[in-house]
């Protein structure tokens, strides 16, 4: 018999919470649909305004993008490997198909840890470096997106919980290792063309 990740009651009880929200109201159920269903195209979005918002030049919310990209994928990287070495873990709409309701259609893979809280929160992360304006807000729609996940019925809460800590992790680890990634911004500076920012100085007569 193969082993199973197990469901703890905590999973159990905050899934039926989160999940029944879905009986309220038809406008937070297509909410929480594009949130858990396009937060890859939203953070997609998000990056390229930061990266091609005029003017072109160096600055550092494009550094930020760069380190949140890297940061996102390593986070990933760390679930695919989690994912393998880790025993099955059955999506709340698998374990409890009569008390569940499903808003998104999905495969039956395994649950631990999300992919989607993983990937948001190391973007967040990432874009602190940008300012604390820009990391914040960030922070809340991760945060959004890994709700909507258990929203929607395709993750227990501890899924999410798991994923964000292994995307902040991911997060810190890229920004404490920034330097290591500067080929790579100065490459992305000259393919894109990015002019070096002016820094002006007041000189005083």
């Amino acid at each position: 018999m193969t082993s199973q990740f197990p469901i703890t009651p905590f999973d159990q009880h905050w899934e039926l919470v989160v999940n029944g929200w879905t009986r309220y109201s038809p406008w937070l159920n297509r909410l929480g649909e594009v949130l858990a269903g396009y937060s890859p195209e939203i953070w997609a979005v998000i990056f390229l305004l930061l990266w091609f918002w005029p003017p072109l030049k160096q600055n550092r919310a494009r550094r930020a993008v760069v380190y949140a990209v890297v940061a996102g994928v390593l986070a990933l990287a760390i679930n695919v490997v989690l994912g393998h070495l880790l025993p099955y873990r059955p999506r709340p709409f698998v374990y409890e198909p009569h008390l569940i309701h499903q808003l998104l259609p999905h495969k039956k893979d395994t649950s631990f840890p999300s992919d989607h809280a993983a990937g948001s929160f190391a973007f967040a992360i990432g874009l602190f470096f940008a300012g604390a304006t820009d990391g914040v807000l960030a922070l809340i729609l991760a945060a959004l997106v890994s709700i909507a996940r258990v929203f929607v019925g395709l993750h227990w809460p501890t899924d999410v919980l798991a994923g964000a800590a292994v995307g902040i992790i991911s997060g810190f680890v890229v920004l404490a290792l920034r330097g290591w990634l500067e080929w790579l911004v100065q490459w992305l500076f000259q393919l894109f063309r990015m002019k070096p920012e002016r820094r002006y100085r007041r000189h005083w007569s």
